[in-house]
């Protein structure tokens, strides 16, 4: 049995579309491939296929991952150009790799994502780069940002994020370019927090009434896993 780590972008015209649709595509896209598939045993077998982790509505990427098993060897480079040919052209298949079948599933190994959110220029907010940044300082010196979670037995709780924001910081630029918030982020089994969500509290320091679905654009620029208790891309090795 060989296990092919892929790797893929996808760009604006499918970030509408959510998590459980991505899988579904992917799926539909295997099985037209040919390709030797491996299915998971019972009376429901299901493909033994992962994405590494959900990107969120109205996300594009640039460095996301799969990964599926098969039953027969297939080189990275004939699994590329197989299963290129059934995706649509928003959904770009970069690499392969071969792993070690008996390795950790993907979705395990992920601990943190890298966003990059581009600021509009939307009229009902004047704010400037240098409010938008000491709104950011105050925003990371908090010791608790809390947000409401169902537990179990559908019991409210509120869970203090703050530590799962791991950085948070404006790339320098210049005066006519548009402002860029980079936001390295816990994810994963662990616990994890939407990027959607720190904007919102980043506009709350902000004090600025405006809309972050249509005033900012959201891109994850790579996935994160933990070795010896350092961040590495989870595209090393590939």
């Amino acid at each position: 049995m060989t296990r092919i780590k892929f790797r893929f972008a996808r760009h604006a015209p499918l970030k509408h579309i959510s998590h459980l649709d991505m899988m579904r595509l992917f799926q539909r896209a295997l099985r037209r491939s040919g390709l030797p598939l491996v299915y998971s045993e019972g009376y429901n077998p299901h493909l033994r296929f992962n994405l590494a982790l959900p990107l969120p509505v109205n996300v594009t990427a640039s460095e996301e991952f799969g990964e599926v098993y098969l039953s027969e060897t297939v080189s990275p480079d004939q699994f590329v150009s197989t299963l290129r040919a059934q995706l649509p052209e928003s959904l770009d298949l970069k690499s392969a790799s071969s792993e070690d079948y008996k390795a950790p599933s993907l979705p395990s190994q992920v601990v943190a994502a890298l966003y990059r959110a581009t600021l509009g220029r939307e009229e009902n907010c004047r704010a400037g780069s240098s409010q938008f940044r000491a709104a950011l300082d105050r925003l990371m010196a908090r010791e608790e940002i809390l947000v409401q979670k169902t537990k179990k037995k559908k019991k409210q709780a509120y869970v203090n994020v703050r530590p799962y924001i791991i950085e948070a910081y404006f790339k320098e630029s210049g005066n006519e370019s548009p402002l860029e918030l980079y936001m390295l982020l816990q994810a994963g089994s662990s616990g994890g927090v939407s990027p959607f969500f720190v904007i919102e509290q980043l506009e709350k320091e902000l004090n600025c009434d405006c809309n972050n679905k249509a005033f900012w654009e959201l891109h994850r620029e790579s996935l994160y896993t933990d070795k010896d208790q350092f961040l590495q891309p989870l595209s090393e090795g590939m």
